[in-house]
């Protein structure tokens, strides 16, 4: 119900679009007016409260009528045009192994549970805190990633566990994002020229990221925030054409929804727009700065209600600089200067060249050690290292967090070449100015951000928006003169992705599809664990909601100080016990003031990690009972 209620109204807001670009175009700017409609509807019904499934349904009810009346006042018709339809080989094959691509994704996200570390810790726990209170307001916790962070997949995701009463099409919304910028990297390409054959291996290479592969069906954000962007660079280059105010607002809507979705848009928007209206001539400077101020009034008035919030938090629009709001595991550097942004750079991009061969690893580690050491610089200098971690050598991994990308930043670094040569020679500026926009985030990046061991996955939206720029690829040996040389090339490229995307695609380390550990015979339950195989506590966790399930308690308190991963014991007490509502205990910080989810108070406390907790077993030694159970404790009731 949940799924076919946002469908409608996705496909009702697309036949109110304007239909004179193409269908592509309608799309792409309902998708924009999709997330203004889902953001004001969130934001207005948490004012009162009123974040629940029936006034969520009544919304999305109303907003189906609505576009469709508009729709047919604005005589919009459905134009599919011959173009829109290629049967050059090189075009369908391309299409074919995209399609192949987001079928398999498509298939892990319906079978797997959102399971990914982060999504235990803060995405997940969020929601369903949210959906307790019917609102977005903050409430208490230790861990202010769950209130402070940018909320909007978060908001998608409420709407969808609100809608269809648990978590089943959480990942769908990773997914989702996938497919919109896969169609916008080819409508980019398509801004920048390129023909048929380009735009579907843009299509492709984005398709086949294998960071994108496997986070498009987890719950996570970065794919998210890279189709917030991908559309707001679709929409400055039209912008940049047409100088329509439609396309401004447009431009500037999807930016705003891109700040609010990611904090690292702050380090790549600002770059990549500069870099499409440099390219632009002087005497149109006075329209585009016209634009960019329609962009910054949309993002101020969509960012404002959360502004607010984190201001009332800690004094600053954009939250504590740390987690726990103590700066002890702070995420921008100590220090700031070139030898800080080189160290990160080297450090960040040799992630990106994990490979099979242990050998290539180390290489790549020696090189970074060396240039280090040259430069006298301390490869895991505290003021750019997250605490606790120390750079190794690059890994061939499978996982969201750290996939490589090495296939494809090649071709990127290439590409880059072609293109800054180009420059030079006076032609294809605009591309070059697009592309070195990309590489100023990636160094905005790197210089405001320590060194994490997990930050692969944060570059996704730069590899996405990198797409467009590799459609000449597609047109490989168009020169010849035998027309069997033009295809060969061009389709070689096309399998070696699609071989490139084959181990992200079956194997992904916490939702495989093949192997003893499927997603198609593994538990659902049991794979709420699968990225917490570090912690080893799984059976913790069932004992914990055995036990639970037992006691005659509704309203369960969670002290998660030394340990955040609080999202599988709430959704396997849930599917045991619906009536059991959640609140943090313990907590002693700034968000201690807010209202708690639940205005019962807490008839038994699950402690995470506290066993051996001296002043947290004190905390709660009123209760009548303690258990035990490894190193998970519970107070309750006798």
């Amino acid at each position: 119900m949940a799924a076919f209620l946002l469908a409608a109204a996705y496909a009702a807001i697309a036949l109110a679009m304007p239909s004179h670009e193409g269908f592509r175009d309608r799309s792409l700017r309902a998708v924009v007016v999709f997330g203004v409609a889902l953001f004001l509807v969130t934001e207005s019904l948490s004012a009162f409260s009123l974040i629940r499934p029936v006034p969520l349904m009544v919304c999305w009810v109303v907003i189906i009528p609505a576009a469709l009346l508009w729709a047919v006042k604005a005589r919009r018709p459905l134009r599919i045009t011959k173009e829109s339809f290629h049967l050059d080989p090189v075009v369908v094959i391309c299409v074919l192994c995209t399609t192949a691509i987001l079928a398999l994704t498509a298939l892990t996200a319906a079978f797997s549970p959102p399971n990914s570390a982060d999504a235990m810790s803060y995405h997940m726990p969020r929601v369903v805190y949210w959906a307790e209170q019917s609102s977005v307001r903050f409430f208490p916790t230790q861990y202010f990633n769950q209130i402070m962070l940018q909320p909007l997949t978060e908001y998608f995701m409420l709407h969808t566990y609100e809608l269809s009463g648990g978590d089943r099409l959480i990942n769908f919304i990773q997914w989702m994002a996938s497919v919109v910028s896969i169609a916008g990297v080819s409508a980019i390409a398509a801004m920048f020229g390129a023909g048929c054959r380009g735009q579907a291996f843009a299509a492709l290479f984005c398709a086949s990221l294998p960071s994108g592969i496997l986070a498009s069906s987890g719950a996570k954000n970065d794919y998210f925030l890279a189709m917030w962007l991908v559309l707001g660079v679709y929409f400055a280059l039209r912008f940049t054409q047409t100088f329509r105010i439609s396309d401004a607002l447009f431009l500037g809507v999807a930016l705003a929804l891109a700040l609010l979705t990611k904090a690292t848009a702050y380090l790549f928007a600002p770059w990549i727009f500069l870099g499409i209206f440099a390219s632009r001539a002087r005497s149109a400077r006075l329209r585009l700065g016209m634009g960019a101020l329609i962009a910054a009034g949309c993002t101020l008035a969509l960012n404002t209600p959360h502004y607010i919030r984190n201001y009332d938090l800690s004094g600053s629009i954009m939250g504590f600089d740390s987690a726990q709001g103590n700066g002890f595991f702070r995420w921008r550097n100590e220090q700031l200067g070139w030898k800080q942004t080189l160290s990160n750079i080297l450090r960040n991009a040799s992630e990106q060249l994990g490979s099979r061969s242990e050998s290539w690893n180390q290489g790549v580690y020696n090189v970074v050690l060396g240039v280090h050491r040259r430069l006298g610089m301390d490869v895991n200098d505290p003021a750019t290292t997250w605490r606790w971690s120390a750079y190794a050598a690059p890994k061939n991994a499978n996982h969201e967090a750290n996939a490589p990308n090495r296939w494809h930043l090649a071709v990127l670094f290439v590409m880059s070449s072609i293109l800054a040569w180009r420059a030079l020679q006076g032609r294809d500026r605009e591309r070059a100015w697009y592309a070195l926009s990309l590489v100023c985030g990636l160094i905005a990046f790197c210089a405001y951000l320590k060194w994490q061991p997990f930050f692969a996955r944060l570059w996704l939206p730069l590899f996405v928006l990198g797409a467009p720029l590799t459609s000449d690829i597609g047109n490989f040996g168009s020169a010849v003169s035998f027309r069997i040389i033009r295809l060969i090339i061009p389709i070689a490229f096309c399998f070696f992705l699609l071989d490139n995307a084959k181990h992200p695609l079956l194997d992904n380390w916490v939702r495989p599809l093949r192997g003893p550990k499927s997603v198609l015979h593994t538990a659902r339950q049991d794979q709420y664990f699968a990225d917490m195989r570090q912690w080893d506590n799984a059976a913790s966790y069932k004992k914990t909601v055995e036990l639970l399930n037992r006691i005659p308690c509704e309203t369960i308190g969670i002290d998660i100080t030394n340990l955040q991963l609080e999202y599988p014991l709430q959704a396997l007490l849930r599917e045991r016990k619906p009536g059991a509502v959640f609140i943090h205990t313990g907590v002693e910080n700034a968000s201690k003031r807010y209202r708690q989810p639940s205005i019962a108070p807490a008839c038994a406390v699950v402690c995470l990690d506290c066993a051996d907790d001296s002043n947290r077993m004190q905390l709660y030694s009123g209760f009548r009972s303690t258990v035990r159970l490894d190193k998970f404790v519970i107070f309750g009731p006798e």
